[in-house]
């Protein structure tokens, strides 16, 4: 069986509960810990709750990973069930008391509200709640910059690379336990930002994929209550990708646990691959519960068992390959994916004349000769005419096309 230990943080699999109304307040927090993730980490002192949940055009949708947006703050907003800082951590001895050990309790503190209100020291008073936190036994502390907005919430002079170095710098100093940064890929450099984060002696990086949106039907009357609110969704899964394969490529190698897009154990494969040793769970657990946290953690352990993965460190970065392969290796794959395109000829026996592969033809090569499409010589491999044909008479198997370069020799 796969050892789904992440050795760098500690934890006995590479799922984090991201703090959100699923780990808001010790009931939720609990229910979240049942489904044995190696990390829940517990909402903000101070910053309400509930907000609520919606995704379009469907659940179903988001779980098949076709394009859904998700966004928050669409429901109802509560008071925080904390009256003082002192009940929140004697929450958090609580929480530690009651959920499996073998689940580890993070913490977030921090908040962008904290920064642009009037008169508020947001540094003493987060390096007050970060103690008094690891005091009650939080097992890590995470500074959460990545509420949509955060890195354009203040004025023209407002620094939000400082802001990251300055605050992790602080916590780091004032702490024992591990400190870990959420951070934003929203109106920022991301690669900057995760740098200073590991400047200020962050143990570990959470880029997050969440941004404002303006969501609203063309009878805009019937729209979402707050259509600038966070907005995520399937569509994040290849920026998340993207942004984490950066990092690493550009020698930023801290621990890290992104998130973004990720509604399936294949997602979290992906996201895995890409770099991150972890994958935060937010809308995902909000939207579906625990029960679905923990089919996706058996079915991802499942997968690396049927593909001969023996531990979380030999998937981690695993896809990188793809953003070093040589040159010439990216265009031989290129040139035998066109030569399969050229050689592939419409099956007689599927085409239904509808003529769409000639119109979305930009070369003359396909036409239409006794209510069957034809292609000629002037084929260039493109692959447009096979995108739209409706029925399969064109096809390629372009996977095994682009594989074969891996396993047959260069030409």
């Amino acid at each position: 069986m796969a050892n789904l230990a992440v050795k760098a943080l500690g934890l006995s699999n590479p799922f984090v509960v991201a703090a959100s109304p699923a780990t808001q307040g010790v009931y939720a927090v609990l229910k979240s810990a049942l489904a044995r993730p190696g990390a829940v980490t517990m909402r903000n002192f101070g910053h309400g709750a509930g907000d609520g949940s919606i995704v379009l055009p469907s659940t179903a949708d988001m779980l098949a990973g076709k394009h859904a947006i998700q966004s928050h703050a669409l429901g109802a907003s509560l008071r925080d069930p904390f009256p003082s800082l002192e009940a929140y951590c004697e929450a958090i001895s609580q929480l530690r008391r009651d959920m499996p050990q073998e689940t580890k309790l993070w913490v977030s503190i921090g908040h962008f509200r904290d920064l642009t209100t009037a008169g508020r020291d947001w540094r003493r008073d987060w390096v007050r709640e970060a103690r008094e936190a690891e005091r009650a036994g939080a097992d890590a502390l995470e500074l959460h910059f990545n509420t949509p907005g955060v890195a354009v919430s203040g004025n023209r002079l407002f620094d939000f690379y400082r802001l990251i170095y300055t605050a992790t710098r602080a916590i780091k100093r004032a702490l024992q336990v591990p400190v870990l940064v959420k951070l934003p890929v929203e109106s920022c450099d991301p690669l900057r930002a995760m740098e200073a984060a590991v400047h200020g002696g962050a143990d570990a990086i959470g880029p997050t994929a969440r941004w404002k949106g303006f969501v609203f039907d063309l009878d805009w009357r019937r729209s979402l209550a707050t259509p600038g609110g966070g907005y995520g969704g399937s569509q994040a899964l290849p920026i998340i990708c993207y942004v984490v394969a950066e990092a690493r490529l550009n020698g930023i190698d801290a621990p890290m646990y992104a998130g973004g897009g990720v509604f399936s154990w294949e997602a979290a494969a992906k996201l895995i691959m890409a770099g991150s040793q972890c994958v935060q769970l937010g809308s995902f657990a909000c939207c579906l519960g625990p029960n679905a946290v923990s089919r996706l953690i058996a079915d991802f352990a499942a997968w690396m068992d049927r593909a001969g993965y023996r531990d979380l460190e030999a998937l981690c970065g695993e896809a990188l390959q793809l953003f070093t392969l040589p040159p010439a290796m990216a265009e031989e794959r290129r040139a035998r994916l066109a030569a399969a395109n050229q050689a592939a000829q419409p099956d007689p026996n599927l085409c239904t004349g509808c003529g769409q592969c000639v119109d979305v033809c930009w070369y003359d090569a396909l036409s239409l000769q006794n209510g069957l499409a034809v292609k000629s010589e002037a084929c260039v491999g493109c692959g447009y005419c096979f995108q739209v044909c409706p029925t399969g008479a064109l096809q390629v198997p372009a996977g095994d096309v682009l594989a074969s370069t891996f396993t047959e020799p260069l030409s």
